[in-house]
């Protein structure tokens, strides 16, 4: 399946990544009570959604490199 993930998706997956998927959902999670900007928060559940749709094996795979 491609979850084809934006630049912007890679970057904040990038500041979040941990041991795994379940990890950085749940560090995203915990960070959106601290978000007071709507654009953030939308590009956060986002990327929420599309990290529970994959499985770890899959989240494993991606290439996460943090554009500059």
């Amino acid at each position: 399946m491609n979850y084809n993930f934006t630049v912007e998706e890679v970057n904040l997956i990038c500041i979040f990544a941990g041991e795994g998927r379940s990890e950085v959902i749940e560090d995203i999670e915990r960070a959106l009570q601290y978000l007071d900007d709507p654009d953030m928060e939308e590009l956060s559940n986002r990327i929420i959604g599309k990290l529970r749709n994959m499985t770890d094996e899959e989240f494993g795979q991606l290439e996460l490199v943090e554009a500059e």
